[in-house]
């Protein structure tokens, strides 16, 4: 900076407004530079045709090494670049410019964090980051990995290949969604639209995007996937569950936990008596057994704990809750135990001479339900999901 003349001023509004450039004290290959007298650091440089801008310099503390006794030396000058004025205004550039000096005088140097914001930020495209995603995320916790991986590629993939994480927008999910609806793919879009929400949940997680793009996104057009399953009707539900009050042990209260929480199969019928945390009213999954490889909390209404307080209690906290080898072994024979449920509904329905019928459904179908009473009294996907 030798070539620079740089001179020091009070600034206000109007002067910097008026000030202009002056051959006389600036060099005539250089740029006139003047520095803020009431914020040190603050430079404002005007160039030979009239263009001004704000800058600060600042040495960072600790830079330069520290003392045999200790103290923290400032090491070199830096410059960080505001921004030009117009649109940049005095008040701004001095609030900027003593953010910088504040962090420089506590060793941080902005200029590096800026940088490195910025790498990160042309690094995350969706491309990367979708390849992470299925490698990190997809392929150790669903086994059928490959259908999530296929459906992204086929349908989000070409739309956002080197689009940036954080310019994605809520707009943008829109359109792949309406494009799907179009051409009459609704079961196709509602995958689409799950997948994304657990693409950004997970983005989030790891601070590779601020906000998330897909939270609170509304769409009743979308179709659901038959294969996903069917919400049974409050009536069909009903008379289920009046069902496996009939059936006892161990199938009745399984089935009845199922349809309370909205869990895995399996992560009741492998319960173990050490899992559950009255205290607190908590199912604590581990991850050993945990469909997606990490802990799963999973809290216990007063329904719930009801009827696990009437389940056969277990003599070691190693058996399983439900089992019909005296906790030796989980439970087993789920075909015909859910064959006997729904005769046992049939024959409430028809003892009522109701006109329902109980059309088909599976055990995994109290899950979706669960899901969808979430959806209906209002809770958005990232709840769901959490609760799920």
């Amino acid at each position: 900076m030798a070539d620079i003349s740089r001179r020091k001023k009070r600034f206000t509004e109007q002067g910097v407004e008026r000030l202009n450039y002056d051959p006389k004290v600036a060099p005539a290959n250089g740029r006139l530079e003047i520095a803020d007298e009431l914020c040190p650091g603050l430079i404002l440089r005007v160039t030979p045709k009239g263009a001004k801008s704000f800058s600060v310099i600042y040495k960072v503390v600790g830079e330069g090494g520290v003392t045999p006794a200790g103290r923290l030396l400032a090491g070199k000058q830096h410059r960080i670049t505001l921004g030009t004025t117009p649109p940049l205004d005095l008040k701004t550039a001095r609030e900027r410019a003593r953010e910088i000096m504040l962090a420089a005088s506590q060793g941080r140097d902005v200029r590096r964090e800026l940088i490195e914001a910025s790498r990160k930020r042309h690094q995350n495209t969706f491309d990367a980051t979708f390849e992470r995603f299925i490698e990190q995320e997809i392929k150790p916790s669903i086994s059928s990995w490959k259908n999530v991986e296929r459906v992204l590629r086929l349908h989000v993939r070409p739309h956002w290949n080197e689009k940036r994480l954080h310019e994605i927008r809520r707009a943008d999910i829109h359109e792949i969604l309406d494009g799907l609806v179009t051409r009459g793919l609704t079961a196709t879009g509602s995958e689409v639209r799950k997948h994304l929400s657990r693409f950004f949940n997970w983005a989030i997680d790891r601070e590779l995007i601020g906000e998330n793009p897909i939270l609170g996104l509304k769409r009743s057009d979308l179709g659901s996937n038959e294969e996903a399953g069917r919400a049974l009707s409050d009536a069909e539900l009903r008379f289920v569950w009046r069902s496996a009050c009939r059936l006892g042990y161990p199938f009745g209260a399984l089935f009845q936990l199922l349809i309370l929480t909205g869990q895995r199969r399996n992560d009741w019928a492998h319960a173990r008596p050490r899992e559950i945390d009255f205290g607190n009213s908590a199912l604590e999954i581990p991850t050993s057994r945990y469909k997606s490889r990490r802990d799963h909390i999973v809290p216990l209404s007063s329904a719930v704990l009801d009827v696990i307080k009437r389940v056969p209690a277990c003599a070691p906290p190693n058996d399983f809750i439900f089992s019909s080898r005296d906790g030796r072994v989980p439970v087993s024979g789920f075909s015909r135990a859910k064959a006997a449920l729904d005769s046992q509904a049939e024959e409430l329905m028809n003892s009522e001479q109701t006109t329902l019928s109980l059309q088909n459904y599976r055990l995994h179908d109290f899950r979706v339900t669960c899901e969808t009473r979430l959806a209906n009294l209002g809770f958005n996907q990232e709840i769901r999901d959490a609760v799920l």
